[in-house]
């Protein structure tokens, strides 16, 4: 896809974002950590998440508006990330955020001056859903010259946004970029809310104008609000003319750093290329997460970091890279984005040094899980591999059940992961049963 519009480096639409919205009147924010203050979540996963008191009205804005570029980690689709070049563990979200301050014309107007004048994509390209029932959304993008068939009124599944079942809620509108025909799936009537690759969504603007009520009312609430948000990694895959975000400037820079260190080129073999990307995207979320003061452990935002870090080493070792190596790449993540996320300048050492500890930690069992593991396939009767085998992969070598279930998905065999739930509930048991008797031993010491 050859782009017909001037191009831009992804630190150029960052910043091009930021400056239009501070010229509005919106307060610039940094991006908050990646360890959310709000117990409810257990990494910030959008450019809200820090704007949660204002839109509950426990504080007041004085500005109009505010502005972020959100650093996110989200892992819920993690065994397709690297498959397809849209989904990443590690993703920056632009944002504009208002409490009553701005309406739902000024975020649409702004949006499109902004796509239209500044980024200077083409007008007859861009595409806009809005919810079914709002007519009031629909009415602003035609005000603002979008012609009726570039409009797609969609459901509540694309185009209401609720936080829960009950609380602030609304009407959202999608905006789209058309890749062309050559990407679609052919049909005459292809358009957003397709399954296809032709129609990319970049920008959501969500309008949280009620307060959902247990019995299912919409109450309107003391304010309109408007939540929006911007996929960086998208909308630089459109401004730089690819296919994929993967192939934009800064993932294809820490691509590179693979190639060096595996020999192998980027696009000369599906198998080592998902590898390559696999790794890519798994860097920036694991030096991020250090940097922010998470340590691998076996639970939580602890777990996650170790199977994030787990999963990209078994990946070079696919590669042929030996040893450690994340370290490069926490050189290259410092030069390509340490200007705009300084913490990662800072802790700088502290990541290199829990990446080696947990590298060296990992590598040590992992050929010898590995063998295990193919030695438990290749005299496997069957499909399914028993939860007892993938206990003892996880409980001796270290392979978080997931690793286990990838690399039996190579080879078409599932996991009995009820089985293997049945021996950590065991294992669980066995644990509270020494406790108990540590401590019954203790008080009998004492003369308890």
């Amino acid at each position: 896809m050859a782009a017909d519009y001037p191009t831009m480096k992804t630190a150029e639409i960052r910043s091009a974002y930021l400056n239009f919205f501070e010229s509005k009147g919106c307060k610039l924010y940094p991006s908050s950590s990646l360890v959310p203050d709000d117990p409810s979540l257990l990494l910030a996963n959008a450019g809200m998440n820090q704007f949660k008191e204002f839109y509950q009205g426990k504080k007041v804005m004085k500005e109009i508006g505010a502005c972020s570029c959100q650093k996110c980690v989200r892992t819920n689709d993690i065994d397709i990330i690297g498959a397809d070049g849209r989904h990443a563990s590690f993703f920056e979200m632009l944002g504009n955020f208002a409490f009553g301050g701005v309406t739902k014309e000024q975020a649409c107007t702004w949006a499109y001056e902004l796509i239209t004048e500044v980024f200077k994509l083409p007008k007859d390209r861009l595409y806009f859903t809005v919810f079914t029932e709002d007519d009031e959304t629909e009415s602003v993008w035609r005000s603002l010259g979008v012609p009726a068939d570039h409009i797609t009124r969609l459901g509540e599944d694309d185009n209401f946004w609720a936080a829960g079942p009950t609380g602030p809620c609304g009407p959202c509108s999608e905006i789209y970029f058309d890749l062309g025909e050559e990407v679609g799936c052919g049909c005459p009537d292809c358009a957003p809310g397709c399954d296809c690759d032709r129609f990319l969504e970049f920008w959501n603007l969500v309008f949280t104008q009620y307060d959902g009520q247990e019995d299912g009312t919409l109450a309107p609430l003391p304010t309109k609000n408007i939540d929006t948000g911007m996929g960086l990694e998208r909308m630089a895959a459109i401004m730089q003319g690819v296919q994929s975000n993967y192939e934009t400037d800064v993932m294809r820079d820490l691509i590179s750093v693979g190639e060096r260190l595996s020999g192998k080129s980027y696009k000369e073999n599906a198998e080592s290329d998902l590898s390559l990307r696999i790794i890519a995207d798994h860097s920036r979320s694991v030096t991020f997460m250090i940097a922010d003061g998470i340590l691998p452990s076996n639970e939580g935002r602890g777990y996650v970091l170790r199977r994030l870090l787990r999963r990209a080493v078994m990946h070079a070792h696919k590669l042929g890279i030996e040893g450690a190596f994340l370290s490069n790449y926490v050189d290259a993540i410092v030069r390509l984005m340490g200007h705009v996320y300084p913490e990662v300048v800072d802790n700088r050492e502290l990541v290199e040094r829990v990446i080696l500890s947990e590298e060296e930690r990992f590598g040590v069992t992992l050929r010898q899980g590995q063998a295990y593991l193919a030695d438990a396939l290749e005299k496997l009767e069957g499909t399914v591999l028993d939860g007892a085998t993938a206990f003892t992969l996880h409980d001796t070598y270290g392979f978080p059940v997931e690793i286990t279930e990838e690399i039996c998905a190579d080879a078409n065999i599932t996991v009995d992961k009820e089985g293997f739930e049945a021996c950590m509930d065991q294992q669980r048991e066995r644990a509270r049963a020494a406790t108990k008797d540590d401590a019954e031993a203790a008080w009998s010491t004492y003369g308890g």
